[in-house]
């Protein structure tokens, strides 16, 4: 299945590893593992998890106030944002169009 992130969604991944890095390297370095092991997850059964909004669904990170939103279509795995779960809720949706 082909990975396809969203731009924004890079940049809040990338953003957010190194805040968790700036309080400690391996804390940063945890939560970009536990994202892979999340998308991995994801890979694995792309439609386990109930769709939240729309065609969205919502992957939560172990240990971290995160989650991976995502959309399937086909062969193709739409990360659309890789979301704080206690700010802004819903602020990607406008990305679900894009």
């Amino acid at each position: 299945m082909t990975i396809l992130w969203h731009g924004d969604a890079v940049r809040e991944l990338e953003e957010a590893a190194l805040y968790y890095r700036g309080i400690h390297e391996e804390l940063g370095q945890k939560f970009v593992s536990t994202t892979e092991v999340v998308l991995a997850e994801i890979q694995a059964r792309p439609v386990m998890r109930r769709k939240f909004d729309g065609e969205a669904q919502k992957a939560r990170l172990k240990r971290f106030p995160y989650a991976v939103v995502y959309w399937v279509d086909q062969a193709e795995l739409h990360i659309i944002a890789v979301m704080h779960l206690h700010r802004e809720p819903g602020y990607w949706h406008g990305r679900l169009d894009e």
